[in-house]
């Protein structure tokens, strides 16, 4: 994988983003984290900021690039598409809690901590 896919992937992880995700009340599994700021730190070290938007679009910000995404939920997953990096999903347990930090792990094996801003 170059070293740009795993950046993407990185983010992807931290974009947990749905880590910071606000639970629908009344039905347990809906998140919604349009409007929110997450920061993902990846195993490695390296770190990103993901922003939420509505229609499902994801800014990643490393630094002084950003790249944007797509975001969904699929069950209790928050899943991340960007570009020609293969689809990645971040099992959810429920909300982030603002400036609490989360390891979360995704499908793909990716592990992250993920706080939301």
């Amino acid at each position: 994988m170059h070293r740009a896919s795993r950046l993407i992937s990185s983010a992807a992880a931290a974009i947990l983003l749905a880590g910071c995700a606000t639970l629908v009340p009344g039905n347990g599994t809906a998140f919604t984290p349009i409007g929110q700021t997450v920061q993902v730190v990846a195993a490695n070290g390296a770190s990103s900021r993901m922003s939420f938007r509505e229609g499902g679009v994801v800014t990643a910000s490393f630094g002084s690039r950003s790249i944007n995404g797509r975001w969904e939920m699929s069950g209790r997953d928050l899943c991340f598409n960007w570009g020609n990096a293969p689809r990645e999903c971040w099992p959810m347990q429920g909300p982030f809690v603002r400036g609490r930090t989360q390891t979360i792990t995704s499908t793909r094996g990716n592990r992250v901590q993920v706080t939301r801003l």
